[in-house]
């Protein structure tokens, strides 16, 4: 059980995983340690986990995000009733759950009127990989970005992580890292995205196998 139970609350947006698949609910009841979440969305076709499965219970409490352990006690077709078996732990930058890729984006030093533009490897809710034709950042640069997140446009503000210069001679261009701090709307926007990324993956691979 958690030590300190005002970090989990009710009305907090929480993003459970289990099987490797990952969404964003929000916590309906808590209460020593029994947590009451909608059960996931039909289209995300997860089986009732079984006294085996770990389900991880993620949240954002700022400038933290934290992590749980549960237990499923009890289930229905709108409801999961799961009982948290562990102390919240801080979840680092490499867990974040990244996806997508294809998308367009822009990035310019900070202060500088020019936008660059660059292809998203992947992005997450730390972090952001994309191509870019010609490298004009080094680590450590400040950096803005403006991305487009299906209808929407994520606009941040990071710090170059990491560069690889272009391989011209194999048609590879230069890759650029850059890692951010999100606002909780922003975090939410991201998240919103990468599930219903997930969920046309997985659709297109059903098309594939039909």
């Amino acid at each position: 059980m958690p030590r300190d139970k005002d970090q989990l609350t009710v009305a907090t947006v929480i993003n459970p995983e289990t099987r490797g698949v990952e969404w964003e609910s929000r916590v309906e009841e808590y209460e020593d340690g029994v947590l009451v979440m909608p059960a996931p969305p039909e289209e995300l076709e997860i089986a009732l986990p079984s006294d085996e499965d770990v389900i991880n219970i993620a949240w954002n409490r700022p400038p933290h995000r934290y992590r749980v352990r549960a237990e499923m006690m009890a289930s229905s077709k709108t409801r999961w009733r799961l009982r948290v078996v562990s102390d919240p732990v801080p979840v680092t930058r490499r867990t974040f759950f990244r996806g997508g890729g294809g998308e367009t984006a822009q990035l310019r030093l900070e202060g500088d009127r020019s936008w660059r533009n660059a292809t998203v490897e992947d992005v997450s809710e730390a972090a952001l990989r994309c191509y870019i034709t010609d490298l004009h950042f080094t680590e450590g640069d400040p950096v803005d970005a403006r991305v487009v997140l299906g209808e929407d446009t994520l606009a941040v503000s990071g710090t170059v992580l990491l560069t690889r210069e272009s391989d011209k001679d194999n048609g590879n261009d230069a890759e650029v890292v850059i890692t951010y701090t999100l606002a909780e709307n922003q975090a939410q926007q991201v998240r919103r995205y990468l599930l219903e990324w997930q969920l046309a993956e997985r659709r297109r691979a059903a098309a594939a196998e039909d």
